[in-house]
């Protein structure tokens, strides 16, 4: 009987010490973050999924927080053996919400109708717009005609009408965009040909305004302007008499670069040769003159030579000489060759008398040659002539003619006639040039002998 009473005891003992376990607040939590961040710009929350089973009594629970922290819904029924999926949104007071970019942990309560609490934490992290996007753009180089950016969506959030300024040393654009849950778009842009030529290579800032709900914040992220080296080289040459010779080296690339340009002119071209820019150096290798101009380009700059080369005035020079040679050798090789000769001849009587003798030679092929000569004053003509007597004698105009039909290349004729005079001549006794004229393919021409005298020195 005693043993019974102890027995009866002990369990009576250990029911009393069980039931406050058997009716107290049991339930097993866990948390899955659907969207952790809070978007204080826009008071966007931040949202979580509880999963939560029920190890103890059916009940109605209560879920808060005591440190500045909203968590909506508030309350939530739970069956015994229950396990229940609840979306809760977690909004920090306007207390918390200068607490940016940094993991806020906090303690949040569940509690029962009987007032038993059970404690469980959670992290959420408070942003702006500015963190709700990452802006990714690619490299570029001057070859480059448009830049891709990324827009990533960071957040586990749709975002609607999100506004996009970009400003950069490249190009300007404004992008009006919608976001699916972290979504990443990809957008093309054209950019600035005129302003990426004038650039070096380098890291440029691109900065982005954002507008979202009425709400503004600026993001920056660099673009990569990759080192290219690009020189163009341009040569026109041009006219004749003036000739014009422009030769040009530009920078496209975006570094700057040594360039330099070589100009070969001959001595005689030099002389006569004009410069836009005085070169840096001159070299002289044997007969040519060797130009150089060097200069260091930045992007976009360009070297620039013209020369002009002007022949009009050794040409003039050229020709003139020509022209005197033509007609140096026309005077001295003439389709004719027309000389003239005088010798003395002694006469019975004793008069002064000379013999004429006119030469005339072809040196090309002529026609129609009239050999025409003029008897001098206070002589007269002895009626005897050589081997071809004269075609026509004008006593009257003191004139003899000789008609030829025509004379080959090297043929010649000889005319002869002799003059006298019956009153002396003492001293020079000059004689007039013949004339002769031919046909040479046509044309008629004109040759004139030379002159002719004979020097009669008087008897001791």
């Amino acid at each position: 009987m005693k043993k019974q009473v102890i027995l009866s005891s002990i369990v009576l003992l250990l029911i009393t010490s069980l039931l406050p376990l058997i009716l107290a607040i049991n339930l097993e939590v866990s948390s899955t973050p659907i969207q952790p961040s809070v978007i204080a710009d826009i008071n966007e929350p931040a949202t979580y999924e509880l999963t939560i089973e029920n190890l103890g009594d059916s009940d109605r629970f209560e879920i808060y927080s005591l440190v500045g922290v909203d968590i909506t819904p508030n309350n939530f029924q739970i069956e015994f053996e229950e396990t229940k999926k609840i979306t809760i949104e977690i909004m920090p007071q306007p207390s918390l919400l200068s607490k940016r970019e940094l993991p806020l942990n906090f303690i949040y309560k569940i509690r029962d109708s009987n007032n038993d609490l059970q404690e469980e934490s959670l992290s959420i992290k408070i942003i702006g717009i500015e963190s709700m996007i990452t802006i990714l753009p690619d490299e570029i180089s001057p070859k480059s005609e448009k830049i891709t950016i990324t827009i990533k969506n960071n957040l586990n959030l749709e975002i609607k009408d999100l506004s996009l300024n970009f400003e950069s040393a490249f190009f300007n654009k404004e992008q009006t965009l919608n976001l699916k849950p972290k979504e990443n778009i990809d957008l093309e842009l054209d950019l600035n040909k005129e302003k990426t030529k004038l650039l070096t290579s380098g890291k440029y800032l691109l900065n982005t305004k954002i507008n979202l709900q009425n709400n503004n914040a600026n993001v920056e992220s660099q673009i990569n302007f990759l080192e290219q080296e690009n020189i163009e080289t341009l040569k026109e040459e041009e006219g004749i008499l003036v000739k014009r010779i422009e030769i040009s080296k530009k920078n496209l690339g975006n570094i700057k670069k040594s360039i330099n340009i070589r100009l070969e002119k001959n001595l005689l071209s030099y002389l006569f040769t004009t410069y836009n820019i005085p070169p840096t150096n001159t070299e002289t290798q044997g007969l040519t003159r060797i130009y150089i101009w060097e200069k260091e380009l930045i992007p976009n700059e360009e070297l620039k030579i013209i020369t002009k080369t002007n022949w009009f005035f050794p040409l003039i020079i050229i020709l003139l000489i020509i022209i005197g040679i033509i007609i140096i050798r026309k005077s001295i090789y003439s389709d004719l060759e027309l000389k003239k000769k005088v010798s003395f001849v002694k006469t019975k009587g004793g008069q002064f008398a000379l013999k004429i003798s006119i030469i005339a030679k072809a040196t090309n092929y002529i026609e129609h040659i009239k050999i025409t000569d003029k008897l001098p004053h206070l002589v007269k003509l002895y009626e005897k002539f050589g081997a071809i007597p004269p075609s026509n004698i004008d006593l009257k105009n003191r004139r003899l003619e000789y008609n030829i039909h025509s004379l080959s290349k090297g043929e010649s004729r000889i005319f002869t006639y002799i003059i006298y005079s019956k009153i002396g001549v003492v001293g020079k006794f000059e004689l007039p040039s013949a004339i002769a004229t031919y046909e040479k393919e046509g044309k008629l021409k004109e040759v004139t002998s030379n002159r002719s005298f004979y020097i009669n020195e008087p008897d001791n």
